[in-house]
């Protein structure tokens, strides 16, 4: 049974990331991405249901990210790059392009979540889910036509260092605004929280951490904090 979903999930993430506009290199950038996610919100989901599923969920995260993280750093690397690329001088260009492609990452994830977890014994679901991450089933070279593409872009992060988040960075400094990748996202996290006409404005963008404000319309806010792309309201 966990196969069938695994399955309906997996195409459910390929065909959020490839859209008909969607480069390869897109493609595989956001079928990376969508997975990090989907581990991350799996993980708080199941630390919640019981002791056994939060130790499973650990182990999976834990196991998972050591084989598959250089790959996440590709793929954001990716990300980041293209943002440089599309931008130039023109910051609020790349920004939204981010913005956009995050946002669709995130749907994608939280898509995915709702069908791993679906049915009534959700600790069975998460231990199922969590032994797959732990053991290998779901790491990023199972998907023959985007890892070649991820261990590319892994090779051209580790030739180039950091040069493109310095030169986004220095763009921002020069216009006097940041921009966040996960705006979008945090908009609609919020309004699901009840906050009305949101204005979003974003405190911190160090790459893949990020921390928002956002303003309702009857002046009280919220802070935010993402870390790759998980976003929460902070208590």
């Amino acid at each position: 049974m966990i196969k069938t979903v695994l399955a309906a999930v997996v195409a459910l993430s390929l065909v959020a990331c490839s859209g008909p506009s969607r480069t390869p290199q897109e493609q595989a950038i956001s079928y990376a991405l969508i997975e990090d996610v989907t581990l991350r919100k799996l993980q708080e989901e199941c630390t919640d249901v019981s002791t056994s599923a939060k130790q499973s969920a650990w182990r999976g995260q834990r196991s998972w990210w050591k084989r598959n993280g250089g790959l996440v750093k590709a793929a954001d690397y990716g990300l980041s790059y293209n943002v440089v690329t599309l931008t130039d001088d023109r910051l609020e260009t790349g920004a939204r392009y981010a913005m956009g492609l995050t946002f669709d990452i995130v749907h994608a994830a939280e898509e995915n979540v709702k069908a791993l977890l679906a049915g009534d014994d959700k600790e069975k679901a998460c231990m199922n889910v969590m032994s797959e991450y732990r053991d290998g089933d779901r790491d990023l070279q199972q998907e023959s036509e985007h890892y070649p593409v991820l261990v590319k872009l892994q090779q051209e992060r580790e030739a180039q260092g950091d040069d493109h988040y310095l030169k986004i960075s220095r763009l921002e400094k020069q216009k006097g605004e940041q921009y966040s990748r996960s705006a979008y996202t945090v908009e609609r996290l919020v309004k699901r929280q009840g906050c009305v006409k949101p204005k979003v404005r974003t405190l911190k963008a160090n790459g893949p951490n990020e921390v928002l404000e956002a303003t309702c319309a009857d002046d009280s806010f919220m802070l935010i904090r993402c870390e790759w792309r998980n976003c929460k309201i902070q208590k």
